[in-house]
């Protein structure tokens, strides 16, 4: 899938850390909000603060079933390629999770 202005390489709302080895991000979204359109490249898992409902949809409109998460989840994702899709808060309350990004392992 080529770059596009409307696929954003921020997979959360605010950038916490970053180094060498890792990325991590706060993810919040209120009641039915997206996070919008965006790519993973590398590993991943989030994990939950609060309980929610989140619903994953994929670049091509393709929605996953409403996920019923609980605090203290943690959910790893292997990429094989790239990955496009957004989040949608489908709880009634705010939603929260801390996504880390695996990045390639520092050379020795």
């Amino acid at each position: 899938m080529s770059d596009s202005p409307s696929i954003s390489p921020q997979v959360g709302t605010r950038l916490l850390f970053e180094n060498d080895r890792v990325r991590v991000w706060d993810l919040r979204l209120e009641p039915g909000q997206s996070s919008g359109l965006h790519r993973h490249s590398e590993d991943y898992f989030y994990v939950v603060i609060g309980d929610g409902h989140l619903q994953g949809i994929d670049a091509d409109g393709a929605a996953d079933p409403v996920r019923q998460m609980r605090d203290g989840d943690v959910r790893f994702n292997q990429l094989d390629g790239d990955a496009v899709h957004e989040a949608v808060n489908r709880g009634d309350s705010p939603w929260r999770n801390i996504v880390v990004e695996l990045k390639e392992p520092a050379t020795p």
